[in-house]
């Protein structure tokens, strides 16, 4: 469930003057052999600070968080104390950093690294450590921004970033188109994420061939993105020549970027924050599809997100829950698109109410907006209980046509009628001629258009002829 936070264009843009890959989930700078000394010469602040880690390591992913809690304060162009200190860190695991991490004589991690921009960017230390400073002692964001008060003579608090953030929601407008856009944009993210997954870890076999072509006809039809059905109905159009037979060729799949050659690109907008990014992108593309199916496609829709978990998500957990929720009751009774929107949603904060009690966090408060969605600013009308009702305890009582109102609103309207789409991937494939209005791939033009019409008249009937088939399955 996406709720956009002040997510803009500015911070990308900041970003990619500083030469350095900005995680947007926690405002730390990722740096490389190729950009760290470029990045940290040109760093806006008159101090500077790296860890080098290691992304297997246990104690570097525990101490991620606090490293992410102190850079809130000073990284980012809405940073309260932007200018001041610069947070970066290099992964050492990475075998292109292993020069850059010996050149810095990095034996254990974490290790924390202090000095002016410039001396980091020019210096090591084996010849030039002078000016250089580890950081030691400071393992919580409360000693690690300790540290870093001492070297500054300042007493900043990391109550400062919250304060900060909240004056910044309440004197902005996040405009309805802008946040539009974000949604999209983090389907696309989840949606390349989840295909490059699916090949980086061999998930895709020939004997899931099947559920594989399914979700692909989910969204070519359905998904929010444009150039993510063009993508898709181009691979789905050209699937039998690529993978003919046998298990799947990676390197021809993996030439196909199913959103477009910039995506996945690591960056989220409405899922930005802590361990969300992609887990939160794929509920996002859920839910999107969800509101855009007709009555018809509805239990196809839903077999199709079912057998996506089952078969290329691979945390067992979280999967193992997912599908105990899609109990065999619920499998052939999804009639309409109101019951595929409101289970996904009912699912969804099934998921979050078990995080919240899984999850150390410090205030109660927290722990109930994670847990309760949409909350009764968003949605007046949907909670019917009272918030001290909901303070005791209990699970909120909801008005669900309320609540379908609001998903289908928050999520999204239908998708244009066919003929009005068939015009936009006209002018899609107009826009991707050459001067001479000759295309380079025509396969890529005629698979896009014959795979939307293919499916968009036909996924009505493959949801029929699926739902007989998994009748007969015994469960």
């Amino acid at each position: 469930m996406c709720l956009l936070v002040l997510a803009s264009s500015a911070q990308a843009r900041w970003s990619a003057k500083s030469g350095g890959d900005k995680n947007s989930e926690d405002l730390v700078y990722e740096l490389t052999s190729a950009t760290f000394n470029l990045t940290l010469a040109a760093a806006p602040a008159t101090w500077a600070m790296v860890e080098f880690y290691a992304h297997w390591c246990g104690a570097c992913k525990n101490y991620k968080q606090h490293y992410e809690r102190v850079a809130r304060l000073f990284n980012g162009p809405n940073a309260v104390h932007t200018g001041e200190v610069y947070l970066a860190k290099v992964d050492c695991a990475d075998q292109v950093n292993q020069e850059l991490c010996a050149r810095f004589a990095v034996k254990y991690y974490p290790t924390l690294l202090w000095a002016p921009p410039p001396i980091l960017a020019s210096g090591d230390r084996i010849l030039k450590g002078e000016g250089l400073e580890e950081v030691t002692n400071a393992y919580s964001a409360e000693k690690l921004l300790d540290w870093i008060n001492k070297q500054l003579a300042k007493t900043y608090l990391l109550s400062d970033a919250t304060v900060h953030e909240a004056t910044l929601s309440a004197g902005s407008r996040v405009s309805e188109i802008d946040q539009m856009a974000a949604s999209v944009h983090d389907t696309e993210e989840a949606t390349a994420t989840a295909f490059k997954i699916m090949l980086d870890e061999r998930l895709l076999t020939s004997k899931n061939r099947g559920p594989f072509v399914q979700f692909l006809q989910l969204l070519v039809v359905h998904h929010p993105s444009k150039r993510c059905r063009i993508g898709s109905a181009d691979l789905l159009v050209n699937l039998v020549d690529l993978w003919p037979i046998g298990e799947p060729p990676a390197r021809a799949l993996q030439s196909h970027h199913i959103c477009g050659d910039s995506s996945p690109g690591n960056f989220w907008v409405c899922c930005r924050g802590d361990k969300r990014g992609y887990n939160c992108g794929l509920w996002l593309l859920f839910h999107s599809l969800s509101v855009r199916v007709s009555d018809m496609e509805s239990n196809a829709a839903f077999w199709a997100i079912h057998t996506f978990v089952e078969n290329f998500f691979n945390c067992q957990e979280c999967r193992e829950h997912f599908l105990k929720m899609s109990s065999s009751s619920f499998m052939n009774s999804t009639n309409t698109r109101r019951d595929l929107v409101m289970w996904l949603w009912q699912v969804h904060n099934e998921v979050n109410k078990r995080l919240a009690k899984e999850a150390d966090l410090e205030r109660r408060d927290s722990k109930l907006a994670r847990a309760v969605w949409p909350s009764k600013q968003l949605c007046s009308t949907c909670i019917i209980s009272t918030y001290e009702q909901t303070l005791s305890g209990n699970d909120p009582e909801w008005d669900n046509d309320a609540v379908y109102h609001f998903l289908t609103n928050w999520y999204g309207p239908s998708l244009q009628p066919l003929p009005k789409m068939k015009k936009m991937l006209k002018e899609s494939v107009k826009g991707s001629e050459g001067e001479d209005g000759s295309r380079s791939d025509s396969s890529a033009v005629k698979g896009a258009f014959v795979g939307v019409l293919i499916v968009s008249c036909g996924f009505a009937l493959i949801a029929w002829w699926w739902g007989k088939q998994r009748k007969k399955r015994k469960y």
